[in-house]
């Protein structure tokens, strides 16, 4: 009797040590991938590729560093590499650029693409373990101190251009606009951006171009502020925006005045707020910078230069127009 007790026994032990090793199985080899696939990073221990390039920049360009990341992904396999994205989880935890590259160093990354503002100038290229250069793609902003091997941006002066190409068509060659603008820092790229425009819309006599300068987005939405005595006193046919912010809060006044589809807004910028103001017709077209193919271009960039050693130093970023009805 006891013998069989112990029979028992052991058969429910090696019965249960099977279910466990099943378990386990499956966790590593189905399971844990997928956690590693949605912790954001892009990297899969379950491949085993040659290459590992980082990309980095501050929390509040994670909209544009995602699309970025997602762009490169896309042609990674190409080059048998892992891309990672590499940003402070919040706004509160604000890394210096020079930290975020320094952890491409850390990792011995392979190449680096950052987002990088003016206020990043002074910053150093990571050194891999072999105390070599770890090749760096910049965008947004071209930093001629820092030791790049090329810069993916936009040409402010063509995207101008496009603005009142697109103005001029809406309108038809005639009518009333105006442009908001809010930056009044001294940020030589807007400058170029505000120029090209305005001279570009001066060359149609018949249209009316008049810009309003405020100090911040958040004044295009005062209920009987200027942005709203300006369309109502000036029969304003079109508004031009040239942020994100900018586009949302005139989209707001436009909403609240009850003159949607009267007045036609030409935004610019991404995100899913002005994707549906676009989509509801409130804007009429959304113009952005191309950032998935800027990732696509950067990575390639990368491995023309660890394959070949030369790079090409610039890059004109691409910049989508969208059109309400036409999603």
């Amino acid at each position: 009797m006891k013998t069989d007790v112990s029979v028992k026994i052991r058969i429910l032990f090696f019965v249960l040590l099977g279910l466990l090793a099943v378990i386990f199985c499956v966790y590593m080899f189905y399971l844990s991938p997928l956690y590693a696939i949605e912790d954001g990073t892009g990297i899969e221990p379950s491949e085993n590729r040659t290459y590992h390039i980082v990309i980095v920049g501050r929390s509040q360009n994670e909209s544009f560093l995602s699309d970025i990341f997602t762009g490169a992904e896309e042609v990674s396999r190409e080059y048998d590499c892992v891309v990672e994205l590499n940003i402070p989880k919040s706004t509160v935890e604000q890394e210096s650029m020079q930290n975020l590259l320094d952890y491409a160093a850390y990792t011995n990354a392979d190449g680096v693409i950052a987002y990088m503002d003016e206020m990043d100038s002074n910053v150093e290229v990571p050194l891999n373990k072999d105390k070599e250069t770890i090749p760096l793609v910049t965008v947004a902003q071209y930093l001629p101190s820092v030791s790049q091997i090329s810069y993916i941006g936009t040409n402010y002066s063509e995207l101008g251009r496009k603005i009142s190409y697109e103005c001029s068509t809406y309108l038809r060659g005639r009518g009333s606009l105006i442009i908001i603008n809010t930056n009044m820092e001294n940020n030589p790229n807007y400058s170029i951006l505000m120029s090209s425009l305005t001279n570009s819309l001066g060359g149609w006599r018949n249209i009316d171009t008049s810009v309003v300068e405020l100090a911040s987005s958040s004044e295009i939405h005062k209920r009987n502020g200027s942005v709203e005595r300006k369309i109502r006193d000036d029969a304003v046919n079109l508004i031009v925006c040239l942020s994100t912010e900018d586009t949302i809060h005139t989209a707001q006044l436009v909403t609240d005045m009850g003159m949607s589809g009267d007045i036609g807004i030409i935004g610019f910028g991404e995100g899913s707020v002005v994707e549906k103001y676009l989509e509801n017709g409130i804007v009429t077209e959304l113009l952005s910078i191309d950032s998935q193919k800027i990732g696509r271009s950067a990575l390639r960039e990368l491995f023309e230069y660890i394959r070949y050693g030369h790079a090409n130093n610039y890059i004109t970023a691409d910049v989508r127009v969208k059109k309400a009805g036409s999603l």
